[in-house]
């Protein structure tokens, strides 16, 4: 059997994507910053494309060099968004700890390889790497690493150049001058770490002949030591700032949405440039090709706004009750829900709500957090996941720490009071989540 062979022409749908689609795609998925950063080296490279910062942007600019962190999202803030919401120091760990090598017993050689042997230290202030490892890099022997490290140890803050959790503690507890000092909780956490941390209370007693209610008084004394002494120092990284994309605000008795000017950069052509260009005719197409390229940027930006408002309006529809009465009225909602209300694709809504904030009257929160599964009640009520988490949250932080409630008892409440069927395994799966330990590790003896 013969086959022909030959051209056909064939007739064929389909969705080509754009250089502009893909921009306007591509922006709406990137946070502020991000935005920021893309609009600036377009700049660099377009003559025509002309920025004028906003007073936000030029603080944070001139402020990159500082350590810069958010409050807790969901808790309420401040209605302003200056630099005011985050605090702030000013070195690294590193640099502390080298300002007290100056006027150390140490000679000057060893000063010297003290100053590269706390460049080992992670941003929680402890060395990890093996004595041996470290003298082998730094072309030097085992001893002088650790007595480098040990030397190290005794400087501030208590518990720095530390190897793990338990050193640094019983480092904090030898800093201690008598009668202050506690023996017992140092014994303990250097011969029974791993039994204090399960909370293996009644076996410590037995073994150290003491009352349950001493081994409460230790954990107390202990809870209150700081665990990541490098913490509250400037790190290498680049800080990361949390700036509201959107806000919404009250007026009257209604909820209006609105996008933060503030933070965005005003775009425009720069004519001056322009009309160079022009003159000189062999430039014609690559001032085509940028004049283009400035129009898709407002075209994409216009396309940004005005969906990432319409989104967080509809999510201030769905979510009324939390924004009336807050947090704990939090109701289900899923990225498919908002993306067939506004007529779109679902990853569109997921684009839109990726790294995106907005400040509330109840603090500011990322727009991922308004979304969450439900569970039916007795009643047919949905209720988010978050919210059943919050009342967990809630009925934990109440109850008698001298007899905590067991996840088959808050699974009785939230059935018998909140009318919320759900199984003792997702009440513990929610404990977890929320970083609360089990009954028995909450379990106070007071």
């Amino acid at each position: 059997m013969k086959q022909s062979v030959g051209l056909y022409q064939e007739q064929s749908l389909r969705l080509a994507m754009t250089q502009e689609l893909k921009q306007a795609i591509t922006l709406l998925q990137y946070s502020t910053l991000e935005m920021v950063d893309f609009l600036k080296e377009r700049s660099l490279e377009n003559p025509l494309l002309e920025l004028k910062m906003p007073a936000t942007q030029r603080e944070l600019a001139s402020s990159r060099v500082q350590r810069l962190k958010p409050r807790k999202i969901g808790t309420t803030t401040s209605q302003t968004f200056s630099i005011e919401n985050f605090s702030k120091h000013g070195e690294t760990i590193q640099q502390y700890i080298e300002q007290q090598l100056v006027d150390s017993p140490l000679s000057h050689e060893e000063r010297l390889v003290a100053k590269r042997v706390i460049h080992y230290m992670d941003p929680n202030g402890y060395i990890q790497e093996e004595p041996a490892t470290i003298a082998g890099q730094l072309k030097t022997t085992t001893e002088t690493i650790e007595h480098l490290l040990t030397h190290i140890k005794q400087l501030e803050p208590a518990g720095v150049g530390a190897r793990d959790l338990q050193e640094c503690l019983l480092l904090q507890l030898r800093r201690k001058e008598l009668p202050n000092r506690n023996e017992m909780a140092e014994a303990i956490l250097e011969n029974d770490f791993t039994l204090f941390a399960e909370k293996a209370w009644k076996t410590l007693a037995k073994k150290y002949a003491i009352s349950l209610k001493e081994i409460q008084g230790i954990h107390d004394e202990i809870v209150q030591l700081n665990p990541r002494p490098g913490n509250k120092y400037e790190t290498t990284e680049r800080p990361k700032y949390i700036i509201p994309d959107l806000v919404v605000q009250k007026h009257q008795k209604q909820f209006v949405v609105s996008l933060n000017e503030e933070i965005i950069p005003q775009i425009t052509i720069n004519k001056q440039n322009e009309a160079a260009l022009k003159s000189k005719n062999e430039l014609e197409p690559y001032l085509q090709e940028k004049l283009q390229q400035c129009q898709w940027i407002v075209k994409s930006m216009e396309h940004r706004k005005h969906t990432l408002v319409k989104v967080m309006e509809e999510i201030l529809h769905a979510q009324q009750s939390f924004f009336f009465n807050g947090p704990a009225f939090l109701k289900p909602l899923t990225l498919k829900d908002i993306a067939i209300r506004l007529d779109i694709h679902e990853s569109t809504v997921s684009r839109a709500t990726k790294e995106k904030y907005v400040q509330t009257p109840y603090g500011l929160f990322e727009l991922k957090y308004f979304f969450s599964q439900g569970l039916t009640g007795q009643y047919e009520e949905e209720k988010s996941t978050k919210q059943v988490q919050q009342l967990v949250e809630e009925l934990v932080k109440n109850e008698n720490k001298q007899k905590p409630l067991s996840d088959q008892q808050l699974t009785n409440i939230l059935q018998k009071q909140y009318h919320i069927t759900i199984s003792r395994r997702t009440v513990a799966k929610y404990r977890d989540l929320l970083n609360i330990p089990s009954s028995s590790m909450r379990k106070r003896y007071d």
